[in-house]
């Protein structure tokens, strides 16, 4: 990502409705598998500041990952001794040291060279039996600015990443999109702000601060989603894709 996008992340990750409903729908899609746990061996592939590394703290013992230095400097605050800087293409670990392995929207940048490589780290450094959750932004139609400011090179379908996951050996084991009911707004700002790229308008990211009524209503919308998510159900197209699969025992 561009600079300024860590350093938006680090201010808003905390309470700016996009994260904090993410990491809602995540937790849905992991309380199945987890339950009760406390003592699993999780790694964020890819964990930027460390907010997730936090989130996840509950469940065990979350170590983090990034290739960016200025990433790793804002993590090291509060993740100070459980992060490494290098590539999820090569990550620096033994083969099944993980219960649970998180990568959200890392794959799409183009730091990454070869996204199957990545995939094949995540299943290898997976415990049999253990699981690989990842994020990703979905359907190219979707493109717009803020994939530049990110540097997101890809965008993902349902079954476009279940076969990429079921080619390296894991079993998927449920997809959903998210971001679903803002769907409409967002493709239509997007073809706007790409419209406006050719006046000269530079690329801004999509995130950014959020007047507080409005960060609680679409607050509101992404909990409507996590709980429909909880539900067991899934959605049928969404600006995000998660995926969850299995690495056979």
């Amino acid at each position: 990502m561009e600079p300024q996008a860590y350093d938006e992340l680090y201010q808003l990750e905390p309470n700016h409705w996009w994260y904090r409903g993410m990491r809602q729908i995540t937790e849905q899609i992991l309380q199945p598998i987890i339950g009760a746990k406390t003592d699993l061996r999780i790694l964020d592939a890819g964990c930027g500041a460390g907010g997730n590394l936090s989130a996840f703290a509950r469940f065990g013992c979350p170590v983090g990952l990034d290739y960016s230095p200025l990433a790793l400097a804002y993590a090291n605050g509060q993740h100070h001794g459980r992060l490494a800087r290098a590539s999820i293409e090569a990550l620096p670990y033994e083969t099944d040291s993980f219960d649970l392995v998180t990568s959200f929207d890392v794959m799409v940048c183009y730091e990454v060279e070869d996204d199957m490589n990545a995939l094949r780290e995540f299943a290898r450094v997976t415990r049999p039996g253990g699981y690989v959750l990842v994020r990703v932004a979905a359907l190219p139609a979707l493109r717009g600015p803020h994939d530049t400011v990110v540097h997101a090179v890809r965008r993902y379908t349902d079954g476009e990443l279940r076969e990429k996951m079921e080619q390296v050996g894991l079993i998927p084991v449920r997809t959903t999109y998210a971001n679903s009911i803002l769907m409409p707004f967002i493709f239509v700002t997007r073809r706007l702000q790409t419209f406006g790229l050719s006046f000269g308008t530079k690329p801004k990211s999509d995130v950014n601060q959020t007047f507080e009524p409005i960060n609680k209503l679409l607050m509101g919308l992404l909990n409507l989603e996590a709980r429909w998510v909880g539900q067991g159900h899934s959605f049928p197209a969404g600006v995000s894709l998660f995926a969850l699969a299995t690495k056979p025992g």
